[in-house]
């Protein structure tokens, strides 16, 4: 019994060893593993959640844990993955704004906080969720076209600014034990795209997922 209540807690630690394997793949140069250890931590903080509930073992420590290693994952690791990207693209005499980079970080950072201190009957599905973002970051230099990095610094502040505020979206995880109608819409059609670009389609869905999301959750209001 020790070990099904500690079950979802191993999975979320195992998280956060995919965000310090995410680093230093960063620190190596290295964004094809970047992306594959961060779509691993994506996997663990996913189900975590789902074990945790299916044996009854949620707990406050659990909560703390989840949030913690979501800093790692999403958080650490692609702000300093955006620092190092707009770093080598940026133009010499603007290089300074690659610090904008972290912006992501201290975006995550509040809203986990903010979650932390949120009584859990008054959560609500608001705000880009962070592993998204996440994955929208990682994905940049696998887009198959060239975007100004300026154009990037502008979409990372408008996402970090919806990471961090209140404007709903539609979860993406299962709600009262089955996935909203959102969800299963967008992934009959995000999925196929996956599988047809892979990396390269991976933060265009991201992208439609907010855009789409917004405008579903304004519809349906």
């Amino acid at each position: 019994m020790r070990f099904v209540q500690f079950l979802p807690n191993t999975f979320t630690l195992f998280n956060g060893l995919s965000g310090c394997m995410a680093l230093v793949a960063v620190v190596q140069d290295n964004p094809k593993m970047t992306l594959i250890w961060v779509l691993i931590g994506v996997f663990f903080d996913s189900i975590d959640g789902f074990v945790a509930r299916a044996f009854g073992a949620t707990s406050e420590i659990g909560k703390q844990l989840d949030s913690l290693c979501d800093v790692i994952s999403f958080g650490a690791v692609p702000g300093m993955f955006m620092f190092r990207y707009l770093s080598d693209y940026l133009p010499y005499n603007l290089i300074p704004l690659a610090v904008l980079g972290f912006l992501i970080t201290l975006a995550v950072v509040y809203r986990l906080a903010r979650f932390n201190i949120t009584p859990s009957t008054q959560l609500g599905f608001e705000g880009m969720p962070s592993p998204a973002f996440a994955l929208f970051v990682v994905g940049i230099p696998f887009l198959p076209i060239d975007i100004d990095p300026l154009f990037i610094i502008a979409v990372v502040v408008l996402l970090s600014l919806l990471m961090v505020s209140k404007i709903p979206l539609p979860s993406q995880k299962f709600v009262k034990g089955r996935p909203t109608y959102f969800a299963i819409v967008f992934a009959l059609l995000a999925i196929p795209v996956l599988i047809l670009y892979r990396s390269q389609a991976l933060s265009a869905v991201v992208l439609a997922y907010a855009f789409f999301g917004i405008l579903y959750n304004r519809l349906k209001g």
